[in-house]
């Protein structure tokens, strides 16, 4: 039986950053630990849920592992989304957007930009299940904690595709540039202490050398570490 386990550094990063953000400004929880198994589980049953949709033939490879991380997934969700259904409730929000991701990848466009930005939404409302899950109230600051880490990830996302996909596309590197540079100058103005993190990434894109062939995997671990930087920088902020 194939598992399917997902490699790509920066999903894992979109996954957990924003997940532990909503739990370090609420107050860790057992319920944490709890939900996470099932989210984990849930993310992992994507691997063959968009295989059998790019080779629907290799159905009988991937409803094995499908069937246990789904079941995995809805053993550790259920029981809380029972006691506490407003986590279904925000849950809805996302379904339209993996929906989205799943025509993406029908039509295998899945490294379109927009199909990116659309994942980091999608996976950023962790942020506030996890900070519901501390608290039991959503409010301005689980809201904001969301917006931020959208915009961390759009910008993480422009900078990896400049050093693969779009190497060499002037007016992309350009337009990645120009949205680190507007990310520093909205926090300088909103919150100074929050530019600082996105400073960190924004010198990254802009001094890192370009005439360089990055293996997938050093770019990969760079990302993790500035992910790391992000989230101990806002976890001590929030």
């Amino acid at each position: 039986m194939k598992w399917f386990i997902p490699r790509e550094h920066g999903a894992w990063a979109m996954l957990i950053v924003p997940f532990m953000l909503g739990m370090f400004a609420s107050g860790t929880t057992f319920l944490h630990f709890i939900f996470f198994i099932g989210v984990l589980a849930f993310y992992f049953s994507s691997g063959p849920l968009f295989a059998y949709i790019r080779k629907p033939k290799l159905n009988k490879e991937i409803l094995p592992s499908l069937l246990i991380y789904v079941s995995i997934g809805l053993l550790f969700t259920v029981p809380l989304i029972y006691f506490t259904p407003k986590i279904f409730l925000i849950s809805l929000f996302i379904l339209p957007l993996f929906t989205l991701n799943i025509y993406f990848a029908k039509i295998k466009k899945e490294r379109l930009f927009i199909n990116d930005v659309i994942a980091i939404t999608a996976l950023s409302f962790l942020v506030i299940i996890s900070y519901y899950l501390g608290l039991g109230v959503i409010d301005q600051k689980a809201i904001w904690l969301m917006l931020i880490n959208i915009i961390f990830f759009t910008a993480s996302v422009f900078h990896v595709k400049t050093l693969i996909r779009e190497k060499g596309n002037i007016r992309f590197l350009w337009a990645s540039h120009v949205f680190h540079g507007f990310t520093i100058i909205l926090f300088l103005v909103i919150h100074p202490l929050v530019a600082f993190a996105f400073l960190i990434g924004a010198m990254k894109t802009w001094f890192m050398p370009r005439d360089i062939r990055y293996k997938p995997i050093q770019i990969g671990l760079i990302e993790i570490a500035n992910s790391v930087l992000f989230l101990v920088i806002i976890g001590f902020f929030y």
